[in-house]
């Protein structure tokens, strides 16, 4: 386990040379040695740079309404008796449409739908046959 922990740690050491060079005239552009130590560092760093950027922005414009934030208990009650009354508002709508609709098929000869008796066989017509 140390040995593997070791190798890692003189991998990250190990350097590298990045060098950019011009295709027609071979001359070199820009050279740096990196190692994959410094890389993750680079990259982390940048990634820290990042988060602090989007904390100013979050934190110091208008997009901080964008984020969620903590509701009192006053804001907390008041949102539970709207969203009640949106429930019962549309418990109501239903049964009026339900209605509405048991009325038309009633109005419309098709009162046959709710009539408990026409569902009953005929006795009396099993019987002669």
């Amino acid at each position: 386990m140390v040995k593997r922990s070791l190798k890692i740690i003189s991998n990250l050491r190990n350097k590298h040379r990045f060098v950019l060079i011009n295709d027609t005239t071979f001359a070199e552009v820009f050279s740096v040695q990196l190692t994959p130590l410094n890389i993750l560092l680079i990259i982390s760093s940048l990634l820290l740079l990042f988060a602090f950027l989007l904390y100013l922005l979050f934190a110091f414009t208008l997009m901080r309404h964008l984020i969620p934030s903590k509701i009192s208990a006053s804001e907390k009650q008041e949102l539970m008796e709207l969203n009640q009354r949106y429930e019962d508002l549309k418990r109501s709508i239903e049964v009026k449409n339900h209605k509405s609709e048991v009325l038309m098929n009633i109005l419309s000869d098709k009162e046959a739908l709710y009539d408990s008796t026409s569902v009953r066989p005929n006795n009396l017509e099993l019987k002669k046959d």
